[in-house]
């Protein structure tokens, strides 16, 4: 019999970068996906929490997995670690007259970066956060890309994926596009500089990760409150002040909920 890898667990005073090494052992250990058939469908547009439980069912069913899917995994087993960032990255590279694509789970931490992901080759998936900027990961990436003969041609960048496993928002996979082509190299740091500070900037608004089930409470509960005034101008230019004494706002409820229940 196979045996099947052990979900990593951790102590709450295991470092960070201890705990990072174990999710990228993990990751490993499932092997990558050499047969041709993707065993598990992901559908980027699909929000996070069915995301999460794609994730969950991977770790039963421990069978080889591709890029898109570590980086799925990643997040699920990182989802505890509140204070790592975590971003999609994905690389369109061209060798040989044909295009490829790859896909890694950037990571902060401290304000180092890092990466966790998976790939046929070993210098294209683990990064140890020890880079000062987003601009040396990536260049890093493109190093290695280049001593497998591969040259990058894009770099897309999400922004930061939500703690919360129950969340109904999806993943910003494409934030920033940068198409290398078009981009002095001066030019491409920069972007990738302000990306990292766009990040830096929506986490602290508190518009980041941890925030989407306080917003959508919001959402639910201002239009009850703001109703009334429509609802009497209404009755008035209709003559019709009966439709005051109805409850209509009490009836508008369980179908805003259910709307937000559905997106």
């Amino acid at each position: 019999q196979i045996p099947i890898p052990s979900v990593p667990a951790f102590q709450p005073s295991t470092p960070i970068p201890e705990r990072l090494e174990a999710v990228q052992r993990y990751i490993r250990e499932l092997q990558y996906n050499h047969t041709g058939t993707q065993f598990f469908e992901i559908k980027k547009s699909r929000p996070l929490t069915g995301l999460m439980d794609l994730a969950k069912e991977m770790t039963k069913e421990a069978l080889p997995i591709k890029c898109l899917e570590a980086v799925i995994l990643g997040i699920y087993l990182t989802n505890n670690i509140t204070t790592l960032d975590r971003f999609p990255i994905s690389f369109k590279t061209h060798f040989s007259g044909n295009y490829f694509r790859h896909i890694v789970l950037g990571v902060n931490f401290g304000g180092r970066y890092g990466a966790l992901g998976i790939s046929r080759r070993e210098e294209l998936m683990y990064k140890a956060p020890v880079f000062r900027t987003l601009s040396e990961l990536i260049f890093d990436f493109e190093e290695a890309y280049r001593r497998c003969w591969h040259t990058l041609k894009k770099v897309k960048l999400g922004h930061c994926v939500s703690h919360d496993p129950h969340s109904v928002e999806q993943i910003e996979w494409k934030h920033s596009i940068l198409d290398l082509d078009k981009l002095t190299r001066e030019d491409f740091r920069k972007e990738l500089e302000r990306h990292a500070r766009d990040m830096r900037l929506k986490i602290g608004k508190g518009t980041g990760p941890p925030s989407p089930t306080k917003d959508r409470k919001k959402d639910v509960s201002s239009p009850q409150r703001g109703q009334a005034s429509p609802h009497r101008r209404n009755s008035r230019g209709d003559r019709r002040p009966s439709g005051e004494k109805k409850p209509a706002d009490s009836k508008a409820m369980p179908d805003l909920n259910g709307y937000q229940i559905r997106v």
